[in-house]
């Protein structure tokens, strides 16, 4: 995420781009942080800004607020439409709804109809938990959604059970692999459901970019699928939507 976030965290653009070429990344994908003003309006405009300047190293995400109703859905459409944004980013937590309510339950079904993916920040308890993120996808089978956090926070118990029982119940889910500790369940993903729905991913800087690279390159898997993991299936969802799903 970049920018400088009311909660204390910040990454300028220049800096993301000192650690992906540290790191031997590529590409990015960036989204908007939550800025001290509360108005993520400004923020997307600095993303496409960005974007725009560095086209071949970022693709740049909105960030919106279901609860603005009617101008959350302007929002992401003017976002998609007009700043050419690749996709929406949803924050639950940070911003302080429940993802499966009705406005963000609309937002995600209007993503899909525009043909971008949906990335929520997934495993915060209340608000963003497996099954209420399983609940969106239910009510919105057009959309592609990827789940950071493999899903969930704490990697054990009923949490995990949750978002290996959510992947399976939803062909348009993918889960990120920032922060999952446990190799085994990313090992188990990829086998149960195909490399193509775990996504790389660092949620940078909240998490250490060169520190969740190694551990996305740590997975088990087939030689030929690690590609598809470190890059191949973002840029497929962020190139298709929708229609990108395998």
């Amino acid at each position: 995420m970049v920018g400088a976030s009311i909660n204390g965290y910040r990454l300028p653009a220049e800096e993301l781009l000192a650690s992906m070429d540290a790191n031997g990344i590529g590409r990015s994908v960036i989204a908007p942080v939550q800025p001290k003003s509360y108005h993520l309006e400004p923020e997307n405009e600095a993303i496409a800004a960005t974007q725009s300047r560095y086209p071949e190293r970022f693709a740049g995400l909105c960030r919106v607020d279901p609860r603005q109703g009617e101008g959350a859905v302007a929002e992401l459409r003017r976002c998609v439409l007009r700043l050419e944004l690749k996709g929406l980013m949803l924050h639950p937590w940070e911003e302080g709804y429940t993802v499966s309510d009705a406005p963000a339950v609309r937002l995600v079904r209007e993503a899909g109809l525009l043909g971008v993916p949906v990335f929520v920040a997934t495993g915060y308890p209340w608000v963003a938990h497996a099954t209420q993120v399983r609940a969106v996808a239910e009510r919105a089978r057009e959309t592609t959604i990827i789940m950071s956090h493999g899903g969930q926070m704490n990697i054990s118990g009923l949490a995990l059970a949750n978002a290996f029982q959510t992947m399976e119940a939803c062909e348009n889910l993918c889960i990120g692999t920032n922060g999952v500790y446990r190799q085994d369940f990313l090992e188990e993903c990829v086998v149960a459901f195909g490399p193509e729905r775990v996504l790389f991913a660092s949620m940078a800087p909240v998490f250490d970019q060169g520190l969740e690279l190694d551990r996305a390159r740590s997975i088990v898997m087939e030689d030929r699928d690690r590609p598809l993991v470190l890059g191949g299936n973002t840029l497929r969802i962020l190139q298709g939507g929708a229609e990108s799903r395998a």
